[in-house]
């Protein structure tokens, strides 16, 4: 039997076996031309963003609404058959974390969609689920567990009990958001625009919560929005953390919001143990220490943040039977 864990993110799209680990790791895009031949996916059809060819179409499926299964299906096939999921006198288990915002009527048809194509059985759960599980956290203690996952476009928050998870909470301000305030700074400050590569370097590079002593400076390059001729502009941490503070703040009030909800034995538990925390956004400088100090309880970030849903893939894979 073939058992394998997809990870279907709006931005990313992972694919993981027991055995071999991380298979797939890329854009969740396909890039079309003009009769809707594939020319690529995951960072190939990323590459084609702005080509000069008209007819080629990059399309992220899962960010249109309603969500594209056509273009879905496109990558979900080639993506499955490059990595053999489907072979002869052999079943295929997939094992599917999906995103909050995903509908129980888009996960049936998923679920259809790669029955069709050669599953054999299809699991869904969501990602905080598979998070926590990632996480390596006993959800079975009779204690509360707490998870916060901030990803590229999701951004969630639960409580698990005894094996279940007992509430859980979605914020609107997640890594995209973050992406959009900085192009939108950069452009009203300087007059540029910048291609989402140069965002995505500025939060890795000098991506800062707190106010620096001593900040760390950055070259940005863009497009001259009165020009149309590339440009360059210096930005420092410090600029960035005036764009970071108001949605910071608005995760850390979100958080409390949602502990203050819960029954006063939890919030005890939660401020005793703490908050477990995954997702890309968690790697942005100062961010554990700022929700810490401004939640009040200890904040612990998993070794991989990012990837931490595939690790929960994987080792639920490894406790499913042939």
């Amino acid at each position: 039997m073939i058992q394998m864990g997809i990870d279907l993110g709006t931005n990313y799209i992972r694919l993981c076996t027991q055995e071999d680990g991380l298979l797939y790791n890329e854009p969740c895009m396909v890039a079309l031309d003009g009769q809707n031949h594939v020319l690529g996916i995951g960072e190939d059809a990323k590459d084609l963003i702005g080509s000069m060819d008209p007819n080629i179409k990059v399309i992220s499926p899962l960010r249109e609404n309603p969500i594209n299964f056509d273009v879905l299906d496109i990558l979900l096939e080639q993506l499955l058959y490059e990595h053999k999921a489907f072979r002869m006198f052999q079943k295929t288990v997939l094992l599917v974390s999906y995103p909050t915002s995903f509908s129980k009527e888009s996960c049936d048809i998923l679920k259809e969609h790669l029955e069709d194509l050669g599953a054999y059985r299809v699991y869904f759960e969501q990602e905080i689920w598979i998070a926590a599980i990632g996480a390596k956290l006993d959800l079975f203690l009779p204690v509360a567990s707490c998870v916060l996952n901030i990803g590229s476009s999701n951004c969630d928050i639960a409580i698990f009990q005894n094996g279940k998870m007992i509430k859980k909470s979605r914020c609107n301000v997640s890594g995209s958001t973050i992406n959009i305030a900085i192009k939108n700074w950069l452009f009203n400050s300087y007059n540029m625009n910048v291609s989402t590569k140069q965002v995505e370097k500025i939060k890795r590079k000098i991506g800062q919560v707190n106010i620096q002593q001593n900040p760390k400076s950055l070259e940005v390059v863009g497009m001259d929005q009165n020009s149309h001729v590339l440009k360059s502009a210096i930005i420092n941490e410090n600029q960035i953390v005036g764009i970071l503070t108001l949605l910071v703040q608005q995760w850390a009030n979100w958080i409390l919001q949602f502990l203050s909800s819960l029954p006063i034995t939890m919030q005890q538990d939660v401020k005793t143990r703490g908050i477990i925390c995954c997702g890309g956004s968690m790697l942005l400088n100062g961010l554990p220490s700022y929700l810490q100090n401004t939640i009040g309880c200890p904040i612990f970030v998993t070794d991989d943040p990012i990837n931490t849903v595939s690790a929960g893939l994987m080792i639920l894979l490894s406790r499913m039977e042939d």
